[in-house]
C-alpha cells in the first residue's frame, strides 16, 4: 500500500517539470551544507512539494492569500501564504495552540494563527528595526501595519506583543509553547540561539517551524540558517522528527 502511494506521488510530481525542478533545487541547496541530510530528507522534500503543489494546496494558498490581502493591510511582498497548506496540517493536530512567533514583520503569520478557532494564547516577539537582510525597509510603516492587522481580528485567547529581542524574551520567559515559529535574524549565531531556546520551551508533541531554511543571504554559507538548524537538529534528533521540508523546515518534539 505504501509503495503504491509513493509511486502515485512520484508520477504526479515528475509529470510537472516545475515541481521536479523545485525538488532538485531544494536537494542541491541542502547539499551545500550536508550531503547526508540532502539524502536523508529527500522523502520529506518530495512529500512537502507534493502537498504544496497539488490542486488542493494551490487552491488553498491562493484562496487564503486573497482573503488576507483583502482583509488586512500589507505593504511588503507576501512571503507567508505559500506555506499555508503545510501549516494547516500542523495546526489542525493541536488541540489548544500556545503559539510563539519570533519575528513577525507586518503580521501575516500572526493573523493566520490569531484567526484559528483552537488558539489559546499568542506571543509575538520582534524588534521592528532594520538589520542585515532588511536594511532599507521602513520599519515605522511595518510596525504600524502590524498593529493595525493584529488589532483587526477579534481577540481570541491571551495575546501578548513583545517589542524586544528574542534573547531578552527567552531570558525572562517562564512559559511553554506547543507551536513556535522562528523567523527573526537569519545569521547563524542568532538562529542557533533561537533554535536552542525554542527547543527548551517547547512542549512534548509541539512543533518548531524554521523559516528561510533555504536562504543563503551571507556569502559564507556556514553563516546562514540551514547550518545552525541542521547542526542542532543533529544534536537533538533523538527528540525531534522532521515533518516538512521546503523553504521552511518543520520539526515535532517527540
Amino acid at each position: 500500500m505504501l509503495v503504491k502511494i509513493i509511486k502515485t506521488i512520484l508520477l504526479k510530481i515528475f509529470r510537472e517539470e516545475s515541481v521536479f525542478i523545485q525538488i532538485l533545487k531544494t536537494v542541491r541547496l541542502i547539499k551545500k551544507i550536508s550531503l547526508k541530510y540532502s539524502i536523508i530528507l529527500f522523502p520529506k522534500i518530495i512529500y512537502s512539494h507534493y502537498l504544496l503543489n497539488n490542486n488542493r494546496g494551490k487552491n488553498l494558498k491562493n484562496e487564503k492569500k486573497l482573503y488576507y490581502d483583502n482583509k488586512y493591510r500589507f505593504y511588503y511582498p507576501d512571503w507567508f501564504s505559500k506555506n499555508i497548506p503545510c501549516w494547516e496540517k500542523i495546526v489542525n493536530k493541536i488541540n489548544k495552540i500556545k503559539y510563539l512567533e519570533i519575528g513577525s514583520f507586518e503580521g501575516r503569520s500572526a493573523v493566520f494563527v490569531k484567526e484559528l478557532d483552537n488558539l489559546e494564547s499568542l506571543v509575538v516577539v520582534d524588534i521592528w528595526k532594520n538589520y542585515d537582510e532588511l536594511k532599507t525597509v521602513d520599519f515605522d510603516k511595518v510596525y504600524k501595519n502590524f498593529n493595525y492587522n493584529i488589532g483587526l481580528t477579534e481577540k481570541v485567547g491571551d495575546i501578548k506583543i513583545m517589542k524586544t529581542t528574542s534573547d531578552d524574551f527567552f531570558y525572562n520567559n517562564k512559559n511553554y509553547f506547543n507551536l513556535i515559529y522562528i523567523d527573526g535574524c537569519h545569521h547563524y549565531e542568532q538562529v542557533k540561539k533561537d533554535f536552542i531556546n525554542s527547543f527548551n520551551f517547547l512542549e512534548k508533541n509541539g512543533y518548531i517551524i524554521c523559516d528561510d531554511f533555504l536562504l543563503f543571504y551571507y556569502d559564507k554559507i556556514e553563516l546562514n540558517p540551514m547550518k545552525a538548524i541542521l547542526e542542532y537538529y543533529e544534536l537533538y534528533k533523538s527528540k525531534l522528527s522532521v515533518e516538512f521540508v521546503y523553504k521552511q523546515i518543520i520539526f515535532k518534539k517527540n
